[in-house]
């Protein structure tokens, strides 16, 4: 791998020193990891460990000139308890949060093991983790990676607040997506919910100017969501550049530290260059001019990474060894992970449906532990005689029954507190239980659903009201999603607990 080198210069005094607070180390290493990998899936040479173009990756999605800025925030993503949502464009955050490199062109292989045993498109990811900052499962619906992540958002709260659990004092919620995604339901309904409940979410906006072919002027009115959310109440906005090393880390910190403070979500907006077509099977020349590809990879951010470290921080032959060692380590990892064997088809089946887990599946996140669901007593055997009751109450007396036993029961959903519910379903269990555990949300089917998700994937048992049957459409997305999470990621409780009562239509 090699990188053109830009021109040396000496730093004048007007240009500010690299700021201390950042493992720029790190940080390179990661950068040079992200484009080396797009360097290997793009290429047309066919080497013993070149992957592209034999058909071996199905789909690819380059993060060049995306990569600065969620490598940054990656490293400030450092509490045992942070979470990050992301989409396609995001394995430079997944490997500054620890995802492997092995890992990372095993997946998009096809191959056994990774984050999803060669089973979902290669370029949506998973971190479990419980002792540290994790990537909820990904999928490749456009702005489905929100409202989750303001799920989770939720349940930093819920176990600080609430369950009085301190090891969640200061984690947050972080979620990555492009500008295009800022026009979808799941981006105004995540932001709906951070807003008017204060969470401590961080929303961070790569801004790349195009939604495959279709320019932000069509996404967002004015191009910029940033500025125009920069009255939103309850909102704290930056905006900037995405290439520039000094100003990316500074707005980036900004909002990670306003977000830990408990001052409410924050929102970022970072513009950066497209330096390649969409995916793979895309030829952005076909709808972009010369000029205009010219104009991105005049901004490349790596060479301005390489110019504000060298020589302020590393030497050039500093440099010169991280990208030796960037280099043998991808190698390294294409081999391995082309060596990998192809899934088991007998495992095929495997995870659709909760089970056990075997001390050989990777460590799951969300639901009760084997030890809690034992603390809660079994369920009694169906009474032959007593009184008949309505379905609506015999459901109420359920739900009193798991918010009395589990205090990891919430209970949420359109009129469901002081009403109790269009249904009566809820009624009186608000008052009984108190507005942390039994609350209303805002009319956003997709928000219920999605910080559901989000909950569960928490450890957390939500229980999600949807009024209507057809009022659930809004949602599907998320339904399908959540069905699919234990399957998709191939480990055996992925998607937590989650139940959801559905009144006919």
């Amino acid at each position: 791998m090699t990188h053109a080198a830009p021109p040396k210069t000496r730093r004048t005094p007007s240009q500010p020193a690299v700021d201390p607070r950042f493992d720029w180390r790190r940080i390179a290493y990661n950068v040079l990891a992200s484009r080396a990998l797009d360097d290997l899936e793009e290429t047309t040479n066919r080497n013993r460990t070149s992957v592209p173009r034999e058909h071996l990756i199905l789909y690819q999605f380059s993060s060049r000139g995306h990569d600065l800025g969620q490598t940054i925030l990656g490293t400030l993503l450092d509490h045992r308890h942070d979470a990050a949502g992301a989409y396609y464009r995001s394995r430079p955050l997944l490997l500054t949060l620890g995802l492997s490199l092995e890992d990372a062109l095993g997946s998009p292989l096809g191959r056994a093991g990774g984050f999803s045993d060669g089973r979902d498109i290669g370029v949506v990811g998973n971190l479990p983790r419980t002792d540290g900052p994790c990537a909820l499962p990904m999928a490749g619906d456009v702005g489905s990676q929100y409202t989750p992540t303001a799920g989770w958002a939720q349940s930093i709260v819920y176990r600080r607040d609430t369950l009085r659990d301190r090891s969640w004092d200061g984690a947050i919620a972080a979620v990555v997506g492009g500008e295009a995604s800022a026009a979808t339901n799941g981006f105004w309904s995540a932001l709906t919910i951070a807003t008017t409940l204060k969470l401590p979410m961080l929303f961070y906006i790569d801004d790349n100017g195009l939604g495959i072919s279709v320019k932000s002027e069509l996404q967002t009115p004015g191009a910029n969501i940033a500025k125009n959310l920069a009255s939103f109440t309850n909102l704290f906005v930056r905006d900037g550049d995405g290439c520039d090393p000094g100003e990316a880390s500074r707005l980036l910190a900004e909002c990670v530290e306003h977000v830990r403070s408990g001052e409410g979500p924050a929102l970022v907006r970072l513009t950066v260059p497209r330096l390649s077509s969409h995916s793979g099977p895309d030829n952005q020349r076909g709808y972009r001019t010369e000029a205009e590809i010219a104009a991105d990879l005049a901004r490349d951010p790596l060479p301005r990474l390489r110019q504000y470290l060298v020589p302020s921080f590393l030497s050039e032959d500093d440099w010169a060894a991280l990208e030796a060692n960037v280099t043998r380590d991808v190698n390294r990892a294409a081999e391995a992970a082309r060596a990998r064997p192809a899934p088991e088809p007998a495992d095929v089946k495997r995870f659709l449906y909760a089970e056990p887990r075997r001390e050989t599946d990777p460590v799951a996140m969300g639901g009760l532990s084997d030890e809690e669901r034992a603390s809660l007593g079994g369920t009694e055997e169906p009474a032959t005689e007593g009184d008949f009751v309505r379905l609506a109450e015999a459901v109420r007396r359920t739900l009193a029954r798991e918010l009395e036993v589990n205090p990891k029961v919430l209970v949420f959903g359109e009129d469901v507190g002081k009403k109790g519910g269009v249904h009566l379903v809820t009624e009186g269990l608000q008052k009984r239980f108190g507005d942390e555990r039994v609350f209303d949300t805002s009319l956003s089917e997709e928000g219920i659903v999605g910080r559901a998700v989000g909950m569960a994937l928490a450890g957390l048992m939500p229980v999600a009201e949807i009024q209507f049957r057809k009022y659930a459409d809004p949602a599907t997305e998320q339904l399908n999603d959540c069905g699919t999470i234990r399957w998709r990621t191939a480990m055996p409780s992925s998607s937590g607990s989650m139940w959801m009562s559905l009144a006919p239509a």
